[in-house]
């Protein structure tokens, strides 16, 4: 009989990593994975998009191989800033990120992280700049009882 995997929900894993980690450089971001009504100043909304197709064989050929331990979301960062600061916002995102893997997010190990892009772009609903930072994450699962 096979072992069950379970995968930890990597967006409430990533709330919770990232906002402390912008606590401890003084930063006060809201991070959050829904955006609450008003919508604070300074946020990262942090969500998981694996509809976006990656260029790489496991999606290509639909090819898991013997890896079946591994999950590998894909995450989508919206950094924004009332002020105009958004840019700076997803900078700091950014390299918390970077410096992440090889090792654990929160109680997660992340094996690696690639960088997969920034698009600046507009909120819109507050017209207000935005930058979309896009990372996949390859991360462990553990075996079910």
């Amino acid at each position: 009989m096979s072992e069950r995997i379970v995968f930890t929900d990597i967006e409430a894993t990533l709330v919770s990593y990232l906002a402390n980690r912008l606590a401890a450089v003084s930063d006060t971001a809201e991070v959050v994975t829904v955006v609450p009504d008003p919508a604070p100043a300074r946020l990262v909304r942090i969500s998981r998009d694996d509809r976006k197709g990656r260029m790489d064989r496991e999606d290509r050929d639909g090819f898991r191989g013997a890896h079946l331990i591994l999950d590998r979301p894909r995450i989508i960062l919206e950094c924004g800033d009332s002020s105009g600061a958004a840019a700076e916002l997803a900078s700091t995102v950014r390299s918390i990120l970077s410096s992440a893997a090889p090792g654990y997010i929160g109680t997660v190990w992340c094996d690696h992280l690639e960088d997969v892009g920034l698009e600046h772009t507009t909120d819109p609903v507050t017209a207000a700049p935005r930058y979309v930072i896009t990372t996949d994450l390859v991360v462990r699962g553990t075996v079910a009882d």
